[in-house]
Parts: structure tokens; C-alpha cells; sequence
């Protein structure tokens, strides 16, 4: 097997390749640290380097040559990487004594601000940002605040003191400026393309943001040891040297994509307030400083810096609160559509049931209304016979001919009375009158081994409410009745008045000698579209839209059970809300109880 086929089959595997990268800057690092010493073990060092950028670049051509989208930006971080290995290359004949000329040496410098400046190529390729131009500014100004705070920092600690001394060539305090500019605005792009989607930071862009701090870190403990003139921070380099090319190195193997994932976001609240933690440091180390620093110019630039964060912040909360104030409308507006939603789907499954019980009369109405045809046709033929004869017509047939009309009259009447649409306005109304006019009504839902009886009524009992939901709610509830005594029964209506602490209108109970409710369904009977009975010949919208009723019209209804012996339903109907509202008004005139055949 050739070194190509070996490389490529590591590359293959991330993370073997990746654990051979570290596995490989640990021994080098750690060998050169506390093995060799001078120029031997730096030379050793940047061949590590050199080495370990070298496997990033090739990793990033060769996801670069995947195609799709994200090339541009893998073939812009590989040249970013080459021009790395260039600066760290030039640095080779330095060890071994010799000098740079200013022409390499000036091209270095371009080189390297050349290629921290093409590291914001990928990103800015990826198109990571938000989709919508609300996101775009939050998020962008997130991103910004989190550059400024960092950048207030690095200032305050070593940037400013170095920048502001006049020892150092102007040229040389630009070049660090421009640096950590580049650095800085590098992990304020990372924040902004990071917390649009934290699930992103999992991936390619969390390593090279991580690549991005070090490097910041880097350049930091560098201008430190510029100023200080000894090694800041006292630890073994070995292996830490090579912390940034790993990190690139890490990105390009990573097996994620850079941008749109199918994956949904993780709850990590935390990554949002990435942005706010540079800010509380940078707030205690302005305050610190501007209480310690004499330096007049360092003073002026820590406030101007200081301002800039305080207008991000105060925009940032505007915006804030403008989402928020948007969010709660749009809240409101959905919230007043669904309820409306639900009042017009109320509104539909009662017009349903108002048919559904339409249906159940007109059935039991068909055959009593051709009784009372068959009536009128044979007084009719009685008439004529009397006339043909030249008698005078016998007014016993006639009056039975205009009773018979008048009862199909009322039934006809109650019909269209049950099933009209419109409101009809809440009135006071007796309940026992309405019982014994609606009386007939109701025997014409019951079969004939049943039997529907009406117990006697003492005195008036006032209540609220329209013809048409008491004849709806005793449809329902008879009905229901009916169908739980296959085997034959009684069904009983019983009316009284308020006593004591109860209620103030009167209480109606429907009793029927079925088979009772189980235990196991009490919970659900007022449930919409919930029903024991077989399919086709119940829909489960009886009981609900007795409650619904009874709720509107600030009733209530409740029910005891046995199995095996019946059900009893108690219909508490509202009161009228006070004596001197008005005459009782009087039920339509009808006749007595039809007879059940």
C-alpha cells in the first residue's frame, strides 16, 4: 500500500484520523518539551506545526472536493492554511540563525493579515445567517456585542498599553491592532451564525470557533510577553502549540454539515447568553480601570468603547421588546381566533344535534301525522256522502275534522319550533305548563312496550329560558331514555320547585328504568362525540350539547346511576331574575296527550 492510499484511507475515518493528529502533537510536543532544548526543540515544534497544518489543509481540500454548497468555504479556509504554512516556513531559516530581508519580511507581515483576514471567507460563504431581517439584526447585533465586549477587554488589559506606547514602531502597534480586530470580529461572526442555531456549534463552525480563541489567546499571551519582556504565564508549551491547527483540523473531519440540518435545536439556554458574558467582564474591568489608571488617552478611548456597548445594549433591549410586543399581539390575535373557532364549532355541533333530534320526531311524527290524514280523509268522505245525499252535513264530523287539523298543527309547530336556527330571546316561562304542552311531543319518541308519565305538578314554577332548548334538552334526554330500556320500561318527568338554600329556578328530573351507566363511562358522557350506542344510530353529541345549553343559559345538569335499575338526570334550570319581570307567557295552544300506537 502507497503513503496516498494510507492517507486517504485515514481521512476516511474522522475520527481515527483525528485521534492520530493529537495522539502525534502529544509525542512530538511533549518529547521536544522535556527532551530537547534552544533552537532543536523550537525547530522540532514548528515542524509540528507545519505538519499538523498541513493534514488541516488537506482535510479541508478534500471536503471541499465533496461539492455542494459548503465547497467555496472549505477551498477558502485551505488557502487561509496555506498561507499559514508560508508564515510558519519563513520562520524556519530564522531558527537557524540567519535573517529575514525586509522583503520577506514585509510579506510576511501581508501574508498574515492576509489570511486571518480570508478566515471569514467560509463563514460568510456558508450563508449561516437568519432567514428573516428581524433575526438577521438580533442576532448580527448579539455577534457585534459580544466582538465589542471582547475587544474592551483585550484593550483594557494589554492592547491599549501597548498600542498608546510610543517605543514600539507605529507599524508594529497596527499590525497587532489589526490582528486582534480580525480575531475578535472572527468570534463575533462565530456568536451570530452559533446562536441562530445552537445545534450548529456541534459541528464545523464550534471548531473553528474554538480555532478562533485559541488563536486569540495566542496573540494575547504574545503581546503580554512583548510587554512584560518574560513569559507571562509559566507552563510546558509542548503540545499546546498545536491546540489551533487541531482545532482546524477537528472542523474539517467533523462529520456534520456547516449549514441547514434536519437535526432540531437542543435546549441550551446558555449558548444565549453567550453573547452577555464579555459584557459583565468587560463591565468590571472598565470599572477597575477607570478608578486605577492615571493614563488620560487610555481613559478616553476605555469610554468611548464603554458607550458603544451601552448603545448595542439599549438597542438590543428596544428590540427585545418590540418582539415581545409583537409575539403577545400575534398571542392575542390567535387566542381571540380560536376561541371564536371553538364558539362557532359549539354553535355548529348544536345545530347538528338540533337535526339529529329533528330527525328522531319527524319518525315518530310521520306515523301519528298520517293517524291524523287518515282522520280528516274519512270525515272528509263522511261530509261529502251527507252532501251527495242532499242531508245537511253532521257537525261531529266537522268538529272532528278541525280537531284533527289543530293536532297536526301543533305537532308541525312544535317541529319547526325545535329545529329553527335563530336566537330566540330568554323568557319567563312556567315549567309545568310547558311540560304538559310539550307532552305530546315527547310520546312520540317512546316505542310501545315503554311508557312516558308526567307526575303531577304543584303550582308554578318559573324559569328563564326558550320553548325551543327545553324541547331540545327533553328530546335529547328522552331519547337517550328510551334507548336504554330495549326491553321495555317507564320513563318519568318529574318537576319542583326550589326549596331552601338550592338554586332559584326549579329542577327537572327525567327517570328511566334502564340499564344504568357503567362505572367506567361516568367520566366521559358529557363528552362530545362519545356514545355506547352502535355505529350509525348515535352521535355522541346528545348529552353535550344538553350541558352546553344549560351552561349558556346558566343552568347546570347532573345525573345518579345504577346499574341495572336506571338513570336519573337532574336538569337545574335557571331561575327569572326577579318577580316583577313580566306575565308568565303561555304555551301554544295544544291538544292532550296523543295516544301511543
Amino acid at each position: 500500500m502507497n503513503p496516498g492510499q494510507t492517507r486517504g484511507s485515514i481521512l476516511e475515518h474522522p475520527r481515527v484520523a483525528l485521534a492520530a493528529a493529537v495522539g502525534l502533537a502529544c509525542a512530538m510536543g511533549l518529547g521536544a518539551q522535556y527532551g530537547l532544548a534552544g533552537t532543536t526543540r523550537n525547530l522540532v515544534l514548528l515542524v509540528g506545526l507545519l505538519t499538523l497544518s498541513c493534514l488541516a489543509m488537506a482535510a479541508s481540500l478534500r471536503r471541499a472536493r465533496r461539492g455542494g454548497s459548503e465547497t467555496l468555504g472549505w477551498r477558502i479556509l485551505s488557502l487561509s492554511l496555506f498561507i499559514n504554512i508560508l508564515i510558519q516556513a519563513a520562520r524556519i531559516p530564522v531558527f537557524l540563525g540567519h535573517s529575514l530581508s525586509n522583503i520577506l519580511l514585509n510579506g510576511s507581515i501581508v501574508l498574515q493579515v492576509l489570511g486571518s483576514l480570508l478566515l471569514a471567507g467560509p463563514l460568510l460563504s456558508w450563508r449561516l445567517a437568519p432567514a428573516t431581517g428581524s433575526d438577521r439584526i438580533r442576532h448580527g447585533l448579539d455577534g457585534l456585542l459580544f466582538a465589542l465586549a471582547t475587544f474592551f477587554i483585550l484593550w483594557g488589559l494589554v492592547l491599549g498599553p501597548f498600542f498608546l506606547n510610543p517605543h514600539f514602531p507605529l507599524l508594529e502597534r497596527l499590525i497587532w491592532l489589526a490582528t486582534f480586530l480580525v480575531y475578535d470580529l472572527l468570534l463575533g461572526l462565530t456568536v451570530f451564525f452559533g446562536v441562530t442555531r445552537t445545534i450548529r456549534l456541534r459541528g464545523p463552525l464550534g471548531w473553528l470557533a474554538a480555532a478562533f480563541l485559541l488563536a486569540g489567546l495566542h496573540n494575547f499571551k504574545w503581546l503580554l510577553d512583548v510587554l512584560s519582556g518574560n513569559p507571562v504565564f509559566h507552563f510546558p508549551a509542548g503540545p499546546l502549540v498545536y491546540a489551533i491547527p487541531l482545532a482546524y483540523l477537528g472542523a474539517a473531519l467533523s462529520r456534520r454539515p456547516v449549514g441547514p440540518t434536519a437535526l432540531p435545536d437542543e435546549p441550551t439556554r446558555a449558548l444565549h447568553l453567550l453573547p452577555y458574558v464579555p459584557v459583565l467582564g468587560a463591565t468590571g474591568l472598565g470599572v477597575w480601570l477607570l478608578a486605577t489608571d492615571p493614563g488620560t488617552g487610555h481613559r478616553i478611548i476605555l469610554v468611548w468603547l464603554a458607550l458603544g456597548l451601552v448603545v448595542l445594549l439599549l438597542i438590543r433591549q428596544y428590540l427585545a421588546l418590540r418582539d415581545f410586543s409583537v409575539l403577545s399581539q400575534q398571542l392575542e390575535s390567535r387566542v381571540a381566533e380560536r376561541t371564536q373557532a371553538l364558539e362557532d364549532a359549539q354553535s355548529i355541533l348544536l345545530r347538528i344535534e338540533r337535526m339529529n333530534s329533528m330527525a328522531t320526531l319527524g319518525a315518530g311524527l310521520a306515523h301519528d301525522m298520517n293517524n291524523l290524514l287518515g282522520a280528516i280523509q274519512n270525515r272528509a268522505e263522511l261530509v261529502i256522502m251527507d252532501l251527495d245525499e242532499g242531508k245537511v252535513p253532521n257537525r261531529a264530523d266537522i268538529l272532528r275534522v278541525q280537531e284533527a287539523t289543530q293536532r297536526a298543527g301543533a305537532l308541525s309547530s312544535r317541529l319547526m319550533t325545535l329545529g329553527r336556527q335563530d336566537s330566540e330571546p330568554p323568557r319567563a316561562m312556567d315549567l309545568g305548563v310547558e311540560l304538559k304542552a310539550i307532552l305530546p311531543l315527547l310520546q312520540v319518541l317512546v316505542r310501545k312496550n315503554q311508557t312516558l308519565r308526567m307526575d303531577p305538578v304543584d303550582g308554578p314554577m318559573p324559569f328563564l329560558g326558550t320553548r325551543g332548548m327545553l324541547e331540545q334538552i327533553l328530546v335529547n334526554l328522552v331519547g337517550n331514555a328510551r334507548d336504554a330500556m330495549p326491553a321495555g320500561g317507564t320513563i318519568r318527568l318529574r318537576a319542583r320547585a326550589p326549596k331552601g338554600a338550592e338554586a332559584s329556578g326549579p329542577l327537572l328530573e327525567i327517570e328511566d328504568t334502564g340499564t344504568g351507566i357503567p362505572e367506567h363511562l361516568l367520566g366521559q358522557i358529557f363528552q362530545p362525540f362519545f356514545t355506547t350506542k352502535s355505529s350509525g344510530t348515535g352521535t355522541g353529541l346528545g348529552l353535550a350539547s344538553v350541558r352546553s345549553l344549560l351552561v349558556a343559559a346558566g343552568g347546570s345538569i347532573d345525573f345518579t346511576t345504577q346499574v341495572g335499575k336506571g338513570t336519573v338526570f337532574q336538569i337545574r334550570l335557571p331561575g327569572p331574575p326577579n318577580e316583577s319581570e313580566g306575565a308568565i307567557e303561555a304555551p301554544d295552544q295544544v291538544p292532550a296527550a296523543l295516544p301511543v300506537s
